[in-house]
């Protein structure tokens, strides 16, 4: 998987390894933004794939837990930490909030 100059950048900012991009890919769960792949484990994913690793290669699993990547076009746009919000603005959860995204305001008091 090819890495853009933008992901390049952000994996040495927030500290995210090649090792945890593949197996977010590989492993993790798919949704769609805008056109491009996101993908992030959820709790399932993460400990069908803790199953196949080593002790050593768990703790960076770890690591990656809270994180995602978005791919489009087989090449990684960028990369980044889960935070509440990227749950909670997915239509079907839960806590679903209608959000204005050219303004990043959320449409309901």
């Amino acid at each position: 998987m090819e890495l853009s100059a933008h992901a390049v950048q952000r994996c040495s900012q927030r500290g995210i390894r090649m090792q945890q991009i593949e197996w977010l890919i590989v492993f993790g769960c798919l949704t769609w933004n805008r056109g491009a792949r996101v993908y992030y484990f959820d709790r399932a994913h993460f400990r069908q794939m803790l199953l196949g690793l080593t002790a050593t290669e768990r703790q960076l699993a770890e690591k990656a837990r809270n994180s995602y990547v978005v791919v489009k076009d087989d090449q990684v746009i960028t990369v980044g930490h889960r935070q509440a919000v990227f749950c909670a603005n997915k239509p079907g959860s839960r806590h679903y909030r209608r959000v204005d995204w050219r303004h990043g305001e959320s449409l309901v008091a």
